[in-house]
């Protein structure tokens, strides 16, 4: 039996590339792998308007898996922390805002917002944020690390980070090379093909040669090598009515909160990563309400514009070429899965590293799984732009969004009766699907009859213990700003 790949060439650096490398450095280095990064120093690998990352809870376990510690890359990508997301204007009402970590408490097989549906409250009223530590703490600016005492509150506690991409991209690099991953100064256009398909040589702006076993793509959108050489399609989640993207990032001395906002406009939506002493913004609108002009203006005078073509590869790993970060899937910015996706590939394919002789098997299981995750990415972001209710023309027309089948499923659960179905390889868990819909303000027409058999007299008395319990609890946690200007040392 053959041994795996004597060399792995990765095609550009950035947050993608260098997250595979070391990854690919710590298991397969020690092995006798090479692993050669060819890095023209311009980061594409997430896409062209991935300025700032504001990543999901599971951070701290890829983190750990890399070897990647929290505090370091914090540091090194001016980063703050994360609590949940708010939505504003996409719906009538006030902010609505997704928290992470637990909301309130189930009780046996009965969700907590099955609870508070049992006790009459309809979704367009019900406030997650103040039955949920995180919610409240993002709420009020504060925050404060998980306990690992599962008897205290704050062991509800859940995070992400808001980290900036330039900045992490050369913290990863650091510690890859550290590692011992090559580097190689060029920009990969191509790739020679042998007579049975697969890769041999990437081909570089210069017209030098690297030969290697395997190679990934990590060229952003222009795909250099999947689609470039090999021809595998794009399937695209373009949104009706919202074809423009704008982003930039600008100087911002208000302290952070530690949420990601999402503020729905008449000709679109901003989206605000808040890092330290910097504001990450993003403007997904309709050309036909907004030129690209005003909306540079509206982030400040100074920002880059293109398409916005969100969407995913049909197949990113074929025969010996995997795409990794944009050239495999550019995620809605609302699913916030741009950094889960780039490490779950890097982890994901370690588990199934190839032999020299092929990888037909471990290509498509990893192939099913990234369907799964990039799906799931998908279904999140089309719950908002079709539950919100906004009357514009753009609005109206991203309300036509098509939904998958697994979507329609899970919107036709919810709408019964609140229920979320488990989703094996998705992104999100069943907490975060159900404070998602909440957010939405989708109203389900029942709830659990499970339910029923509560008292609701002890049911809402426990219900305004665990508010007080929160909001007592929320008012006593440090301040973020203050705990991010101790953590930075007071450089912004």
């Amino acid at each position: 039996m053959s041994g795996g790949p004597a060399h792995i060439l990765i095609a550009g650096g950035g947050v993608a590339g260098w997250m595979f490398a070391l990854a690919a450095a710590r298991t397969l280095l020690p092995l006798g792998t090479q692993i050669s990064v060819v890095d023209d120093g311009v980061d594409e690998s997430l896409g062209g308007h991935t300025l700032a990352l504001s990543t999901l809870p599971g951070v701290q376990d890829h983190h750990h898996a890399l070897g990647v510690d929290d505090i370091a890359a914090l540091r090194a990508a001016r980063g703050s922390f994360k609590l949940g997301e708010s939505y504003t204007g996409w719906t009538s009402g006030g902010a609505a805002i997704l928290p992470y970590g637990d909301t309130g408490a189930d009780l046996g097989p009965v969700r907590f917002h099955q609870q508070l549906l049992r006790l009459g409250t309809r979704v367009p009223d019900m406030d997650l944020a103040g039955f949920s530590l995180a919610g409240e703490a993002a709420r009020l600016g504060r925050f404060a690390p998980p306990s690992p005492d599962p008897a205290s509150i704050l062991s509800t506690l859940a995070f992400g980070l808001h980290l900036e991409a330039a900045g992490y991209a050369r913290h990863l690099r650091d510690a890859a090379l550290k590692a011992g991953v090559q580097t190689v100064e060029g920009r990969v256009v191509s790739a020679d093909r042998g007579a049975d398909g697969r890769l041999c040589a990437a081909v570089l702006a210069d017209n030098r040669k690297i030969s290697a076993d395997l190679f990934i793509d990590a060229t952003g959108e222009r795909a250099a090598l999947i689609s470039g050489v090999l021809g595998v399609a794009w399937e695209s989640w373009a949104v009706p009515g919202l074809d423009r993207i704008a982003s930039a990032i600008a100087d911002h001395s208000v302290p952070p909160a530690p949420l990601t906002r999402n503020e729905a406009l008449s000709g679109g939506w901003q989206r605000s990563v808040p890092l330290y002493g910097v504001m990450a913004s993003q403007l997904i609108f309709a050309s036909s309400e907004m030129d690209d002009a005003n909306a540079i203006t509206r982030l400040g005078g100074k920002a880059d514009v293109s398409a916005f073509n969100p969407g995913r590869r049909e197949t990113p790993w074929k025969v010996n070429c995997l795409a990794i970060g944009a050239a495999a899937c550019v995620p809605d910015p609302s699913a916030s899965a741009e950094h889960h996706l780039a490490a779950s590939a890097a982890l994901r394919f370690l588990k199934l590293v190839p032999h020299r002789d092929g990888g037909g098997v471990e290509a498509r299981e990893y192939n099913r799984v990234f369907a799964a995750e990039t799906g799931s990415a998908r279904d999140l972001a089309a719950l908002f732009y079709t539950a919100q209710t906004r009357t514009e023309t753009p609005w109206k027309a991203a309300r036509t969004l098509e939904r998958s089948a697994e979507f329609a499923r899970h919107r036709a659960l919810f709408d019964a009766r609140g229920r979320i179905p488990r989703s094996e390889d998705g992104l999100y868990d069943e907490a975060m699907w159900a404070a998602a819909f909440i957010a939405a303000r989708v109203q389900p027409r029942d709830h659990d009859p499970l339910a029923n058999g509560l008292n609701q007299t002890a049911l809402k008395q426990r219900c305004e213990h665990i508010r007080q319990l929160v909001a007592n609890t929320a008012q006593r946690l440090p301040a973020h700003g203050d705990m991010l200007a101790q953590l930075h040392g007071g450089r912004s």
